[in-house]
């Protein structure tokens, strides 16, 4: 599954060359066939398509994002990700839980930043 995911990132890439330094975000929810309704995501401030079969692969620029969802009084940020060039960063999205939860390997030191 991950090797299809890899080479349709790379079809993608290949056939449309983004400008500047970019890299990769896979979003994945779990459960991905449920009867729970996946909550509305944002990278920043741009809503993220509902995935489709769990799993969604997005083109950002290097650097550190922010991953949220609709809160009680507006977005809750559910973690930091650290977007690196040429590189998928894999977030997990564990949606029967409220609020969501980020499910992701951690760099070092405290702070909770996704990285690839």
């Amino acid at each position: 599954m991950r090797a299809l995911v890899v080479a349709s990132v790379l079809l993608a890439q290949a056939s449309c060359q983004p400008t500047g330094d970019v890299g990769y975000v896979e979003i994945r929810t779990v459960p991905a066939a449920s009867n729970v309704v996946a909550p509305s995501l944002y990278l920043d401030a741009f809503k993220v398509e509902p995935t489709k079969k769990g799993t969604t692969i997005l083109t950002q620029r290097v650097g550190t994002t922010r991953l949220a969802t609709d809160g009680a009084g507006g977005q809750l940020m559910l973690c930091e990700i650290a977007v690196k060039k040429n590189r998928i960063t894999t977030v997990t999205i564990s949606v029967l839980e409220r609020p969501p939860r980020c499910q992701c390997r951690y760099g070092n030191g405290p702070s909770r930043v996704c990285v690839s």
